[in-house]
């Protein structure tokens, strides 16, 4: 990246922290919290023990730094090597990225770019340049209102998942928006704060519904067709046997419109033409909740601060008060309308407080400064 457009996003980002002293609320027990952050022209600087939270702002505007983090986790002395900080327990913290859930929109936005011969490509990443046949790619992995849109869909299950099956208090969860690609959840409970990696594991494992099975379900081919109606659960049932339920019986099969509920699954599990087997992965896909199984064992991991700027996009992690109204490309735009002319080398459509952009190849235009960084933090421009 040029020194300039490096130089532009240091100015942004210090002027962003200067200007929302205010926005940038301390944690919960931040002192007892592990702080760092990631300087555009430098290392990750970890292990920081805030003790006034005004301060630790200060050194924002002054640093500028692309990143900024707290960690999930308390400590008796964050300043300290990891295994010498002396582990208090920690929020409960989930992610949800658009990135691993599988998407047909991003064989349609993403990009792959050739490093030799500057070839640009549509749709997943081959496995070597289809112009030159040389396996330097760089990977564009972009975003678009289908990508947040599901990745919301997660976090909704995830929210209720919890609530539901686990009786966390509405209260005690905090949503936000990622500020690029997805979504935070946490918890900040006694009943949980306490629990160790492989406690968080488990949990993980539940609310990926990992090996769940068919007689679980109460599916047994040694079962005749009655005894099958009599042993299948309800779909209000709670848990993973209730919403797999609720899943078969929305299936939609012209041959099965006579039936009731309870048979109408029954016939779907004995039917020959139905691949029941293949059926109820798609069910357990459809309830789970699709997290990044890493992020919530791990008691080390620091989280992006709130109300901070995402170095990806220029866009700010929110937090979200209503999930379902929640508009990231519009409630997430921190940055002001001032025009900056940049060199734009290509980018998909994209669009921004209701506005959009694009799709750019090869321009040099004048775009309102939230625009303009969205594209510079992607990498896609740069100062004209």
């Amino acid at each position: 990246m040029e020194d300039k457009t490096v130089n532009l996003l240091k100015k942004t980002f210090s002027e962003y922290y200067k200007r929302n002293k205010s926005r940038i609320s301390e944690p919960s027990r931040f002192t007892e919290r592990e702080f760092g952050y990631w300087p555009f022209d430098g290392f990750m600087q970890r292990h920081m023990a805030v003790v006034k939270f005004s301060t630790f702002i200060d050194e924002l505007i002054l640093n500028a730094p692309k990143g900024v983090y707290a960690s999930c986790s308390y400590y008796d002395d964050p300043s300290l090597p990891m295994e010498e900080k002396g582990w208090n327990g920690g929020d409960l913290a989930f992610d949800i990225d658009c990135d691993d859930l599988e998407l047909k929109c991003k064989r349609e936005h993403d990009r792959w770019i050739c490093r030799d011969c500057k070839k640009i490509g549509i749709g997943l990443r081959p496995k070597a340049c289809t112009k030159c046949k040389e396996n330097k790619i760089i990977v564009l992995n972009w975003s678009c209102v289908m990508c947040l849109d599901a990745a919301k869909e997660e976090i909704i299950k995830l929210n209720d998942i919890l609530m539901d099956d686990f009786g966390i208090n509405k209260k005690e969860i905090s949503i936000f928006f990622s500020g690029n690609k997805g979504y935070h959840l946490t918890v900040e409970s006694s009943v949980y704060e306490k629990l160790d990696k492989h406690e968080r594991r488990e949990i993980v494992n539940y609310v990926l519904a990992k090996e769940l099975d068919l007689k679980y379900m109460g599916f047994d081919k040694k079962t005749s067709f009655n005894d099958l109606i009599s042993r299948l659960p309800q779909s209000n049932e709670p848990g993973w046997r209730g919403r797999l339920m609720e899943f078969f019986e929305n299936y939609e099969d012209s041959s099965l419109k006579n039936f009731n509920k309870t048979e109408k699954v029954a016939k779907i599990y004995n039917s020959k033409t139905i691949k029941f087997n293949s059926l109820f992965e798609e069910g357990i896909k459809n309830v789970r909740s699709t997290i990044d199984p890493l992020v919530t064992s791990d008691t080390s991991r620091i989280f992006r601060l709130p109300n901070s700027l995402h170095e990806k996009s220029g866009l700010c992690k929110t937090l979200c008060n209503s999930i379902d109204s929640f508009d990231p490309y519009t409630q997430s735009v921190v940055l002001d309308d001032e025009l900056i002319k940049i060199n734009i080398n290509f980018c998909p459509k994209f669009t921004l407080k209701g506005i959009s952009y694009g799709p750019y190849k090869s321009q040099t235009l004048s775009l309102p400064k939230y625009a303009a960084i969205y594209l510079m933090s992607n990498k896609l421009a740069q100062v004209a």
